[in-house]
C-alpha cells in the first residue's frame, strides 16, 4: 500500500497532498485497482472506460486501429500519469485501445468522485481540467510531426522536441524502434533507414532509446 501512495503522490492529479491527506482522500474516491500483463488488453474500443486511469507501475499503451488493422500509437503512459480520462469524464465509448506496455499494475477513479470529491479533494477537478488540457496540446503536437511530408521531416520534428523537453542535445525517448514507427505512422524499416542516413550525415547519433543531436541537418 504504502508503494501506491508514494506512486500517486507524484502524479499531477494529487499534486500537493501530504501523506497523511492522501492516505484519508483515497478510500472516498472509491479507486479500483487493476492488473495486466506485457501485450495484454486492458481496454477495448466500442466499450466504456471503468474510470480515470492512473498507472502504478509498468506502462500502457494508447492505440488506434483503423478498419484494416493499421496501428498509430497515440502516448505511452508511465507510473504516475492518467490515461482514458477524456472517455470516462464524457460518459463516451473508447475509440482507442489501451495496452500493457509491460507488466504493471493501475488504478482507475469513478470520474464522479474527481469531478464532484468529497472533503479534502477539492482542488481535483480543476486538476483534472488541467491535465486533459495537456493531453490536448500533446495531441497537436504529434498532428505537428504527423503533417511533416517525409520520414526525415518526421523523425527530425519528433526528435527537436524532445531535445527540447529535456533540455539537452542528448535525451531518451520512452519509446522503442517499433513504438516510435507507429508513433509517426511510418514504416519500422524507413524509419531505421532515416536514422542510418542520419547518423552518417552526422546529424545525430544513438543507441536504444538514447538520442544525441550533433549538428543541423541541411
Amino acid at each position: 500500500m504504502e508503494e501506491i501512495f508514494a506512486v500517486l503522490a507524484r502524479c499531477p492529479l494529487f499534486s500537493g497532498l501530504d501523506a497523511d491527506a492522501l492516505e484519508a482522500l483515497l478510500p472516498r474516491l472509491r479507486p479500483v485497482r487493476r492488473r495486466w500483463a506485457r501485450g495484454e488488453t486492458l481496454l477495448h474500443p466500442g466499450e466504456p472506460a471503468p474510470g480515470v486511469g492512473v498507472v502504478l507501475s509498468g506502462g500502457v499503451r494508447i492505440v488506434r486501429e483503423d478498419f484494416w488493422g493499421n496501428r498509430s500509437l497515440l502516448a505511452a503512459v508511465e507510473p504516475g500519469d492518467l490515461f482514458a480520462e477524456a472517455f470516462a469524464c464524457a460518459g463516451v465509448p473508447l475509440t482507442v485501445r489501451v495496452e500493457g506496455a509491460q507488466d504493471g499494475e493501475g488504478v482507475f477513479f469513478p470520474p464522479e468522485h474527481l469531478m464532484d470529491p468529497p472533503p479534502g479533494g477539492g482542488a481535483l477537478p480543476g486538476r483534472l481540467l488541467g491535465l486533459m488540457a495537456r493531453k490536448n496540446l500533446m495531441l497537436n503536437r504529434k498532428i505537428g510531426h504527423l503533417s511533416q511530408r517525409t520520414t526525415r521531416a518526421k523523425v527530425l520534428s519528433y526528435l527537436s522536441h524532445q531535445a527540447e523537453a529535456a533540455g539537452s542535445s542528448s535525451f531518451t525517448i520512452p519509446l522503442d524502434r517499433q513504438e516510435l514507427a507507429d508513433y509517426l505512422s511510418v514504416d519500422r524499416s524507413a524509419l531505421s533507414a532515416q536514422l542510418g542516413q542520419l547518423r552518417r550525415e552526422g546529424v545525430l547519433d544513438f543507441s536504444r532509446s538514447r538520442f544525441t543531436l550533433l549538428q543541423k541537418p541541411e
